[in-house]
C-alpha cells in the first residue's frame, strides 16, 4: 500500500466574513485542522503501523471475549468500537475504566482487553494495568508512543495524531479512525476503508469552514440557561455522550447525552418550550425512529435540529446537514457539527472555549483535583 496515496487533494479555503475569524482560538483551530489531523492518522495506520494492526486483527478473530476500556471520550469514541464488533459476532463488552478497576476485573480473566486513552497516562487506565498485565492481552490505543500504557501493552496502536489543546478535538476523531481501521482489518477491507476515508478527508477542510464561518446560525437554537438534550441509537451514541461532554467542558454548560428509546421512556415528560434536543439520525435501520420523535419533540412545543445526511426531513424541521458517509462511519462527520456548536455556547457565555477550570488534561489522581 503506498502511503502518499492517503494524502487528500489541496483546497482553497473560503474568505471569512468580517466579525467571525475562521480561528480566532485554538480550540477553533483544533477543529479545522481535523481534515489534516485525520491524513496523519491515516498515514500511521497504513503505514508503520500497519503490521500491528494485522497482529491486533489475528488476536481478536481468535474467540475470546473482548473487554474494551476507556474513560471519558475515549469511552465514547470506544462505543462505536464495541457495535463494530457486535456486527462482526464478536462478544465485546464496553466498561468505564474506573468500574473496570474497583468492580469488574475479577469478571473478565479470559478476555482480551483493548484500552482506549489518548495520554495514555489516566489514573483509572495505569492502576488497571497493573492488575490485567502479564495476566491477559492489551490491545492499546493511544496518541503517545512513551506512555506507561504504550509501553506496557502486549500491542499498541498509535493515533499519530496532533495533540488538542486541552478538549479532545482531534484526537477524538483520530480514535474513532484508528477503531474503524482495525475493524476494517479484521474483516479484510482494510484497502476498501482507506479508499472511503480518502474521500471524506477530501471533502473536510472546506465543510468544516463552513461550519465555523456560519456558526452564528446556532444562536437561535442555544438557550444559555437550559440543558441541551442529545438522542442517538446505535453507534451514534458515541456522537451523543461526546457531545454532551463537550457541552460540559468547552461552554461550562449542562447537556444530556441518552439513547433515544431510553429518553422515550419517561424523560420526554420534560418537554415544553424551553427544549432543546439534537436528533442524530444517519442513514441506517433505526433513521425513521429517530426522525419520528424529532417530529414528536418538535409538535410538543420542543426546539430540535437533526443531525444527518439526509435531505429528506429539510422543509419540515431545522437540521444541520453531514456529510453523506457510509453509516458505520457516520460518527466521524457527525461530532463536527456538535464541536462547532459547543464552541459558539462558549462565545456566548463569553468564556474562553476549551479552558479547563477544576483539572489538568491529564487526571493523575483518583481522589482529588489537581491544577495542571
Amino acid at each position: 500500500m503506498d502511503i502518499n496515496d492517503v494524502m487528500p487533494r489541496k483546497h482553497t479555503t473560503s474568505s471569512t466574513p468580517a466579525g467571525m475569524p475562521l480561528v480566532d482560538s485554538r480550540l477553533a483551530q483544533d477543529i479545522q485542522n481535523q481534515g489534516v489531523a485525520l491524513t496523519n492518522v491515516l498515514k500511521q495506520c497504513c503505514g508503520d503501523g500497519l503490521p500491528l494492526f494485522l497482529r491486533a486483527a489475528d488476536l481478536l478473530k481468535s474467540g475470546r471475549q473482548v473487554v474494551i476500556v476507556g474513560i471519558g471520550a475515549s469511552m465514547f469514541a470506544s462505543i462505536t468500537l464495541q457495535y463494530a464488533l457486535w456486527s462482526r459476532g464478536i462478544a465485546a463488552t464496553l466498561i468505564e475504566a474506573g468500574e473496570a478497576l474497583h468492580y469488574c476485573r475479577e469478571a473478565y480473566r479470559d478476555a482480551i482487553f483493548i484500552v482506549v486513552s489518548r495520554s495514555g497516562e489516566s489514573v483509572e487506565v495505569i492502576k488497571l494495568l497493573n492488575f490485567v498485565k502479564g495476566r491477559q492481552p492489551i490491545i492499546a490505543i493511544t496518541n503517545e508512543p512513551t506512555s506507561t500504557l504504550a509501553r506496557e501493552s502486549d500491542i499498541t496502536l498509535l493515533l499519530g495524531s496532533p495533540p488538542d489543546e486541552m478538549v479532545a478535538i482531534q484526537t477524538y476523531t483520530g480514535t474513532l479512525l484508528v477503531l474503524y481501521a482495525l475493524v476494517s482489518t479484521i474483516n479484510n477491507r482494510l484497502e476498501l476503508f482507506r479508499r472511503e476515508i480518502v474521500t471524506i478527508i477530501d471533502q473536510l477542510p472546506q465543510w468544516i469552514s463552513g461550519l465555523l464561518e456560519q456558526r452564528a446560525n446556532w444562536d437561535s437554537f442555544l438557550k444559555i440557561d437550559t440543558p441541551v438534550y442529545l438522542l442517538a441509537r446505535g453507534a451514534s451514541y458515541a456522537t451523543a455522550l461526546e457531545g454532551a461532554l463537550l457541552f460540559n467542558e468547552i461552554a461550562k454548560v449542562p447537556a444530556i447525552g441518552m439513547l433515544t428509546a431510553s429518553f422515550r421512556h419517561g424523560p420526554v415528560e420534560l418537554v415544553d418550550n424551553s427544549f432543546r434536543g439534537l436528533i442524530f439520525a444517519p442513514h441506517g435501520r433505526t433513521q425513521t425512529l429517530n426522525l419520528a420523535i424529532a417530529h414528536d419533540l418538535n409538535r410538543f412545543g420542543g426546539m430540535v435540529r437533526i443531525i444527518g445526511p439526509s435531505a429528506a426531513y429539510r422543509d419540515v424541521l431545522e437540521c444541520c446537514p453531514v456529510l453523506d458517509v457510509p453509516e458505520l462511519l457516520t460518527p466521524l462527520v457527525e461530532i463536527i457539527p456538535v464541536q462547532v456548536a459547543a464552541l459558539r455556547m462558549a462565545e456566548l457565555r463569553g468564556i474562553h472555549p476549551g479552558s479547563f477550570r477544576y483539572t489538568p488534561q491529564v487526571a493523575v489522581d483518583e481522589e482529588s483535583f489537581i491544577s495542571g
